[in-house]
């Protein structure tokens, strides 16, 4: 069984490693994808100028996951959607619709292991002193006599209060 310490390092390492894959794709690697759908036999939709058309997808999938796209081309190469035209590359906004479906499972990876790595940062607290219980008791009790319109004791600071 592993410390805690160990285990809330182990999930702060998960949780850096899914942030790597949900970074964002760069320029460089959405061109990559596209050039390899397009050495795979797909062809680019009709409706985009030649001239736009890398500058097209780079804006569409400028917030992708990069774990998405690779994910989201892969799928198509295996002809895996079925809703996309086996050979007929899909429009910007498609393929970045399907690079964020398939992304959605890592991000709900790293929410879990958020959730569980605060649970864990809450249960390591230290439970509260028996003075500051005290203090706390004391303050209350003064507020309730004050609400009930009684005059409140006089009680003496103690030594870590109000400093």
């Amino acid at each position: 069984m592993t410390t805690l310490p160990a285990r809330l390092s182990s999930l702060s390492e998960e949780i850096g490693r899914l942030a790597d894959r949900l970074r964002p794709a760069p320029p460089e690697g959405v061109a990559e994808c596209l050039d390899a759908l397009k050495r795979g036999g797909m062809v680019a939709p009709a409706s985009i100028a030649p001239a736009d058309f890398l500058r097209e997808y780079v804006l569409a999938l400028s917030n992708v996951p990069a774990c998405g796209l690779m994910a989201a081309i892969v799928k198509l190469k295996r002809g895996e959607y079925a809703a996309v035209r086996p050979g007929f590359m899909p429009v910007p906004a498609e393929l970045a619709a399907l690079a964020r479906q398939e992304a959605r499972g890592v991000r709900e990876d790293m929410a879990r292991a958020r959730a569980t790595a605060e649970t864990l940062r809450a249960l390591s607290k230290p439970p509260p002193s028996p003075e500051s219980k005290a203090r706390v008791r004391a303050i209350h009790a003064r507020f309730r006599a004050e609400a009930r319109g009684e005059p409140a004791e006089a009680t003496p600071p103690s030594a870590g209060q109000g400093q």
